[in-house]
């Protein structure tokens, strides 16, 4: 089973993508998570990310909180969110997903054990991963990045439509 992230800077794309590939597949159900920003990611802005499941809305509310931004570079991370919500998101999928969202991975998880353990048992499970990583480096995140059933691609603004349909063709294949 081949688990499929993309990487790059922030802004090139990369949940626009994985928001674009899984609407060639409207007939799927999927497991795994998103996170959201209160607020357009701009340069120094606050803003709170919420982590949400990949299937069906979820309260925007203070126990979905993963992260505050208080300004560039500075942050708050709750890895008890992470490891309550996330967590939970991630063990108890739809009963027939067949694909696992992670939207994204980055270093606000660093301190939450059970979420990232869990993130690493969905990458040894029976479902494909689509996810976005942020390229930053990391035990955990290197741990994903080089899973061996991780495949990692980078999203510029050249190549990011033409790698998006070559990730369709992967999944259609893992997905069968």
């Amino acid at each position: 089973m081949k688990n499929i992230f993309l990487t790059g800077e922030i802004g090139v794309g990369k949940s626009t993508a994985i928001n674009k590939i899984i609407s060639f597949f409207p007939e799927l159900i999927f497991g795994g998570f998103r996170t959201i920003s209160s607020a357009p990611i701009t340069d120094g802005a606050y803003l709170d990310v919420f982590i949400e499941s990949a299937w069906e809305p979820t309260p925007h509310d203070s126990a979905h909180i993963v992260g505050t931004r208080w300004g560039n570079n500075i942050f708050t991370a709750y890895p008890a969110v992470f490891d309550n919500v996330g967590t939970s998101i991630l063990i108890s999928p739809p009963a027939k997903a067949k694909l696992v969202i992670m939207d994204e991975l980055g270093v606000m998880e660093s301190d939450a054990e059970l979420f990232k353990s869990a993130v690493l048992k969905a990458l040894n499970g029976t479902l494909p991963v689509l996810g976005v990583i942020k390229p930053k480096r990391t035990d955990f995140l290197d741990s994903v990045r080089f899973h061996e059933n991780s495949l990692v691609f980078e999203v510029t603004e050249q190549n990011r439509e033409e790698l998006l349909l070559s990730i369709v063709e992967l999944i259609k294949r893992e997905i069968k």
